[in-house]
């Protein structure tokens, strides 16, 4: 008995001295301290008396800064490697809070930077995340198991940021919170550093856009990430933004993240272990349930009702997201996955340029976005469906060029 329990002790001891323990805590204090305001800084612009047609501005200026940043991330990555470019990314974040601690209303150049920063942070974190997670993974040829452990981690520490976040507003100040956040992000590059067994620069040189995309298959993924941007812009900032306008409560906005990161917790441990040739059902599911979802809620009204699709687009976002990171993933280990890294965050923020430059000229701000997000998520449909078979027509560099 004594031997069994000693042989578990180090056993366990020796899990959490793994890289990949590692890289899971710095992943859990960087999403806690994020997601303590993440959801709430929208609505702190509304509060200081910015309109809504500016925080479209905002977002708009940070998506435009972000595209071509993330080339600059992707060369640092070579000469610095991920920890210390992940490092800088966390500094970027850093930087933006002082900013948003001082901002004041019709501060537009302070408000200016604040997307900049966002958006070197963005860029920088993200890419060397994204590379990094990969390098510390022990399943590199099955990605969805330690894919799904990650997604439990973060969705676990989004359960309790959003929490403290909205009792640290209603009983405090913004500034207790922006200073709270920028603690747990500090922390959060602690265990990163703990990494010792994982060379973190990328030995061979990037490959060009026409060897990385040589047929429609390869292209698949990066489209799909591009149209799932539109609901995740309507779900992750104009919806907390439409919830606020309705019910004008902190504890309104801050129980959206709490219902979504408890029911994915449970879901995704689920979707870990489901089959590869299952995944494109998996995409095609979920895309047409979120879209429905999103036509729902332009036709009911009712409190009740709209906690409910918060519940059910947790469920469906993860039909999603788990199997497509997981195959992007796996086919970037085969060719580059520094350059996989890169266009997967590309891929996710330009689309988002138009977006939110179509929201900043419309009157109408809800109503375009949940339009946006269902056409997204059908048009993912057809891509999937069509896009199925890895043995489709070679994309040639004319091809690649004509677009």
């Amino acid at each position: 008995m004594r031997l069994y329990q000693h042989f578990h002790y180090h056993e366990f001891y020796r899990f959490f001295r793994t890289d990949f323990w590692q890289f899971e805590l710095s992943a859990w204090l960087h999403v806690f301290g994020r997601s303590l305001i993440s959801i709430f800084i929208p609505i702190i612009l509304l509060k200081t008396g910015y309109s809504i047609s500016a925080i479209m501005l905002y977002y708009l200026l940070y998506n435009l800064f972000d595209v071509p940043l993330n080339f600059v991330a992707k060369s640092l990555i070579y000469r610095l490697g991920a920890k210390k470019v992940t490092a800088l990314g966390t500094i970027s974040y850093l930087i933006f809070f002082f900013l948003f601690y001082n901002l004041a209303l019709g501060n537009w150049t302070t408000l200016a930077f604040m997307a900049l920063f966002m958006a070197i942070y963005d860029a920088l974190y993200w890419v060397s995340h994204l590379y990094f997670f990969v390098k510390c993974s022990p399943h590199k040829k099955n990605l969805q198991k330690d894919n799904s452990l990650l997604y439990i981690a973060k969705k676990f520490a989004g359960v309790l940021a959003p929490l403290f976040g909205a009792l640290i507003l209603i009983f405090t100040s913004e500034q207790v919170l922006i200073i709270s956040s920028i603690i747990i992000l500090i922390l959060s590059l602690w265990p990163l550093f703990h990494i010792k067994n994982i060379d973190d620069k990328p030995k061979k040189e990037p490959i060009s856009v026409f060897k990385f995309f040589t047929k429609w298959s390869d292209i698949k993924e990066y489209l799909i990430t591009s149209f799932s941007s539109f609901h995740g812009v309507a779900e992750g900032i104009i919806w907390p933004i439409y919830i606020f306008t309705i019910f004008n409560s902190l504890q309104s906005v801050a129980i959206i993240p709490i219902i979504v990161s408890l029911t994915t917790m449970i879901f995704t441990y689920f979707s870990g272990h489901m089959k590869k040739s299952n995944r494109n059902t998996m995409i095609v599911t979920g895309a047409t349930l979120i879209a429905l979802t999103w036509i729902s809620r332009l036709l009911f009204d009712s409190t009740i009702f709209y906690y409910i699709t918060v519940f059910f687009i947790g469920l469906f976002t993860i039909l999603i997201s788990l199997p497509l990171e997981s195959t992007l993933f796996e086919k970037a280990e085969k060719k580059d996955l520094l350059t996989a890294s890169t266009f997967r965050n590309i891929f996710s923020m330009a689309p988002r340029i138009l977006f939110y430059g179509a929201l900043y000229l419309t009157i109408n701000v809800f109503s375009v976005s949940f339009i946006s997000a269902s056409a997204g998520m059908f048009v993912i449909v057809f891509i999937s469906l069509i896009i199925s078979s890895p043995n489709k027509i070679k994309l040639t560099q004319k091809q690649l060029l004509s677009k």
